[in-house]
């Protein structure tokens, strides 16, 4: 079970680095076509810079999550190898 949410984790970081590497490009396409609708443009490049933000505080997050989750199963082993050492 330990190991599904460990490769979960790692699949959704990915996925996040693919997203934020599509708006990444997205953002530079528009600020080569900048001749059509700059303002409708600027608009845009600034939500996607949001989202990309967005991105990258969940990835952080979704790490965070996955180092509490391994310290904790340490910690609950350990609990468990002292409980069965000590009986």
């Amino acid at each position: 079970m330990h190991d599904f949410q460990i490769w979960w984790v790692f699949v959704f970081v990915l996925g996040m680095t693919g997203v934020q590497s599509i708006t990444k490009i997205v953002t530079a396409v528009i600020e080569r076509k900048k001749t059509v609708q700059p303002a409708a443009l600027h608009e845009i490049a600034q939500n996607i810079e949001r989202i990309n933000q967005a991105i990258e505080a969940t990835a952080l997050e979704v790490e965070r999550i996955g180092e509490s989750q391994r310290f904790l199963t340490k910690v609950l082993s350990d609990k468990e190898t002292k409980t069965i050492a000590g009986t």
